[in-house]
């Protein structure tokens, strides 16, 4: 939420904007983004809000004696989805302060 003078500020954009922000919202949460280790062998699934959905894991790496590299891999291609949902959301709210009508005097771009 906005700070009540930037609301005022804003006046009739900020419900525009606002609208925006949730649109911005529903379309992270709908998004399937992927991260991968082991070239693929172990691939992590988040929705664009960073939440984890689901890990695939190659057949060929469900060897007893390889649990701790297969954990260590799992550990990294959910960093790698995360990373990758957190770059997504970073491009989306940017793009969403860009259509502030001042948004290059925040620093926000235009």
């Amino acid at each position: 939420m906005l700070p009540q003078g930037l609301q005022r500020l804003l006046g009739s954009q900020f419900a525009k904007l606002q609208e925006q922000a949730n649109q911005v919202l529903e379309e992270l949460k709908a998004m399937r983004i992927e991260g991968q280790a082991g070239g693929g062998a172990v691939r992590a699934v988040v929705s664009g809000m960073g939440e984890l959905q689901s890990v695939q894991i190659d057949p060929k790496l469900l060897n007893p004696e390889d649990a701790e590299i297969l954990q260590d891999l799992i550990v990294v291609a959910v960093r790698d989805a995360m990373r990758n949902a957190e770059a997504v959301q970073q491009q989306k709210m940017q793009s969403l302060l860009q259509s502030l009508p001042f948004g290059g005097i925040l620093g926000f771009g235009r």
